[in-house]
């Protein structure tokens, strides 16, 4: 009998662990990366891609009521080497930010390349967003053939109200994409 209440006890906790899990798993899909491409100008590399914003209602009211919206974008390239650590060929970090201005009651974007864009509605701002092209990630000099790409875009907490960063609790603001990573390969 003793064996069974203890049995019972690792079960629910083992459920109640998944369940807790269940919105950590969702919330990993709120930004879609499609369409990663990259194509080199001479030494110059530049990045193309997709992304698409499933913003919730809570995030769409902060951002109404004054809350900045600022992502990161990190850009790696690195070189595969078997059985030891991978080398870091190029790494490039860029931002850009959703603002509502509440006197023009329209909607900011600053884009990845620092261009400035003002928007009525918050559809048309995010459509704006949606693509990129031609982001110029840095220069490629090496003689390497084969190389392995990965993107990811995440909202910085940093930029977000002192409450809303303390708050763990609140995953509303773990807004992220999923890492995307891609064989290329560099013709030099």
């Amino acid at each position: 009998m003793k064996f069974l209440k203890k049995n019972s006890i690792v079960v629910i906790f083992l459920f109640g662990s998944i369940l807790n899990s269940l919105p950590l798993m969702a919330s990993v899909k709120d930004i879609v990366v499609n369409n990663l491409s990259l194509a080199k100008e001479g030494k110059d590399l530049f990045v193309d891609f997709d992304q698409e914003l499933y913003m919730s209602p809570d995030m769409i009211n902060g951002l109404k009521n004054g809350i900045v919206l600022v992502f990161d974008i990190n850009f790696v390239i690195t070189k595969d080497i078997p059985y030891w650590f991978d080398d870091m060929i190029l790494a490039k970090k860029s931002t850009y930010k959703i603002k509502y201005r509440n006197l023009l009651s329209k909607y900011e974007v600053i884009n990845i390349n620092g261009d400035k864009e003002f928007f009525g509605d918050l559809l048309a701002a995010l459509r704006y967003l949606k693509i990129i092209k031609k982001w110029h990630v840095g220069s490629l000099n090496g003689k390497e053939k084969k190389l392995l790409a990965s993107l990811k875009i995440k909202l910085n907490k940093k930029y977000l109200p002192k409450p809303l960063q303390i708050n763990i609790k609140d995953k509303i603001w773990d807004f992220q994409s999923e890492e995307i990573t891609q064989y290329i390969e560099v013709e030099n």
